[in-house]
C-alpha cells in the first residue's frame, strides 16, 4: 500500500514524461515517511479521449492515491499537495495551456483489502 494512479491527457506528450512523473511522485510518498518503498505501486494511464469543459483547449493530470483507511486529514492533504507539486515540476515547459493538475487521497476499507506476495 499505497496504490497511485496517474491519469494524463495525451496532448501533454511528447513534452510530458510519465515515467519521470511517477518517479517524482514516488519520491514524495517516500519522503513522507508513511510508506515502505516496496509497498508503493504506481502506474500512469494515458487518456486519448478526453474533454476539458466545452471543448476548451488544454490538458490535465489527476493523481489518485489509494490508502488503507486510518490516516488523518492533515497527512492526506500534505500527500496530495506534494503530488501536485511533483506533477507541476514535470510540465513547466508544456505547449498545452492550461494544464490542470489535481490529486486526491482515497481511503480503502482495511477489512475489504487483501494482498498476497508470491516469491518464486
Amino acid at each position: 500500500m499505497p496504490h497511485l494512479v496517474l491519469e494524463y491527457t495525451a496532448n501533454l506528450l511528447p513534452d510530458f514524461e510519465p515515467a519521470q512523473a511517477l518517479h517524482r511522485m514516488n519520491t514524495v510518498l517516500l519522503a513522507s515517511g508513511e510508506f515502505e518503498p516496496d509497498h508503493i505501486k504506481s502506474r500512469a494511464v494515458r487518456l486519448d479521449d478526453f474533454l476539458v469543459g466545452d471543448a476548451a483547449p488544454g490538458g490535465f493530470m489527476h493523481a489518485r492515491l489509494h490508502l488503507l483507511a486510518g490516516r488523518d486529514a492533515s497527512t492526506k492533504q500534505d500527500l496530495t499537495e506534494g503530488l501536485v507539486a511533483a506533477l507541476r515540476s514535470c510540465v513547466m515547459s508544456s505547449p498545452v495551456h492550461p494544464v490542470q493538475i489535481t490529486a486526491e487521497a482515497l481511503d480503502m476499507d482495511r477489512n475489504a483489502y487483501s494482498k498476497a506476495i508470491i516469491r518464486i
